[in-house]
């Protein structure tokens, strides 16, 4: 039976202490293309995801470009997903230059998002493009943005962050999986304390316990295709939650601050799932995610290469002495790209839930602009003129997605590039934030991206 009963956008499941949002319905429909008659388009999302110590560009650039060029080896993790994401050889970040601070790892990551110099002592840098969009898109959300990451750092502010609000100040990350859960859907209710979110939680009582009987009333009243979606997605929440508690630190007293999961392959995959259902659920429309800091020296002995024996053995040495140590066909190459390509397949695993979920006029993929890069390209010389840099989604149809888009010769090192502030005036257009400038060099959009 067809049901002709309308939900509004903004319905949420209540309980106790407990709020959760919905995703896209078909009852709210009408809701939706009353908006859209209205001239307010579907919600458009950006994400930045930050990787460290650059890309070996043996490994990184294609060497064809056009539609039809060939996936390098460090790209082939997205080979399923070709069509949906843009490689963009030749953008630099000019600026970071100019800082009077270590001009290699330090200020390339500060700078990452925002383009400008930037100074410590007194600190100075400019806003991140992920504030800007947060600064005009907060009005549509719950939160007007997220910020993700793996590690807390040091004090050291430039090596850690890569989101930057007005007046010099970072933005700081969270890299617990289960209090970022708890900020989005236990927290989501002011009125329930810390204590009654405690005693839930030793009672082994899922939120989706608390909404259970609003969730049951819903059902009744969604046609057939709706119930299947939302059965869908609260079973992913469960399944998310599952996962989170079983690495939330079990305390029956207060102590020490826990720290975030051992497993970084673990915390990666969670906390790129929670930003996937911020989306999903429309809680908030920007979100960044630093992976690492700026002079990160992580080993990784769960990834493995052959050596010149044809022997297997375990990527032990760090990430940043390895990024220092490139001899092409050496053994510590191939642990470098080793590490930069399972970065790759974390990029890869994001862009696959964003394309699942599906929306009224395409995927949460289609509908979104997810930059993916680091500070810095080749690691060793320290170049910030020449940066791995990937585009994915469609903005809403403002971006062509499926080519290698050269704007200059990408071996060469000590050319500038096109500024990649050029990038991010495109990005806020295409999330519906029109500007004209951006950073100290972006003085109009990227051109070839549509």
């Amino acid at each position: 039976m067809k049901k002709s009963w309308e939900l509004s956008r903004r319905t949420l499941l209540r309980g106790a202490g407990t709020l959760m949002a919905l995703p896209v319905l078909e009852a709210m429909a009408p809701s939706l293309a009353r908006a859209q008659a209205a001239g307010m388009a579907s919600p458009r999302r950006m994400a930045c995801f930050f990787v460290p110590n650059g890309m070996y560009p043996g490994d990184w650039y294609p060497t064809t470009s056009g539609e039809n060029y060939t996936l390098s080896p460090l790209l082939s993790p997205l080979a399923a997903l070709k069509n949906d994401f843009l490689v963009l050889s030749g953008l630099g970040n000019k600026p970071s230059h100019a800082s009077p601070v270590d001009v290699g790892h330090v200020a390339s990551t500060s700078t990452f998002l925002t383009g400008t110099s930037v100074a410590e002592t007194p600190l100075r840098n400019g806003i991140s493009v992920d504030q800007v969009a947060a600064s005009q898109l907060k009005q549509y959300t719950r939160f007007p943005s997220l910020e993700l990451g793996t590690k807390s750092g040091t004090s050291y502010v430039l090596h850690n962050n890569i989101s930057w609000s007005a007046n010099n100040t970072p933005m700081p990350k969270e890299i617990r999986p289960d209090l970022l859960f708890d900020r989005l859907f236990e927290g989501m209710n002011s009125n329930q304390s810390a204590q009654e979110l405690e005693s839930r939680r030793r009672r082994r009582l899922s939120v989706l316990d608390a909404v259970k009987d609003d969730a049951s009333r819903l059902q009744s009243k969604l046609g057939k295709q709706d119930q299947l979606r939302v059965d869908e997605y609260l079973t992913g929440v469960r399944e998310l939650e599952t996962r989170i508690e079983q690495t939330r630190p079990v305390q029956c007293t207060p102590g020490t601050k826990p720290a975030q999961p051992a497993d970084v392959r673990q915390q990666v995959r969670l906390m790129l799932d929670m930003m996937v259902l911020a989306f999903q659920c429309d809680l908030t429309r920007v979100a960044t995610f630093m992976y690492g800091e700026a002079v990160d020296d992580a080993s990784y002995p769960f990834l493995s290469v052959q050596d010149t024996n044809g022997s297997t053995v375990a990527v032990s040495q760090g990430h940043h002495t390895l990024s220092h140590d490139i001899a092409a066909g050496s053994l510590s190459q191939r642990m470098y790209s080793a590490i930069c390509k399972w970065e790759v397949e974390q990029f890869a695993y994001l862009l696959s839930k964003m394309k699942a979920v599906q929306e009224p006029d395409g995927t949460l993929l289609d509908n979104s602009v997810v930059l993916f890069g680091s500070g810095i390209g080749e690691s060793n010389l320290h170049d910030t003129l020449n940066l791995p840099v990937l585009l994915a989604g469609r903005g809403g149809g403002t971006i062509r997605p499926g080519r290698h888009v050269v704007y200059k010769d990408y071996m060469s090192y000590f050319t500038a590039g096109v500024p990649i502030t050029k990038l991010f005036v495109s990005m806020l257009g295409a999330v519906g934030v029109n500007v004209t400038k951006f950073g100290e060099d972006g003085d109009g959009p990227l051109p070839n991206l549509s």
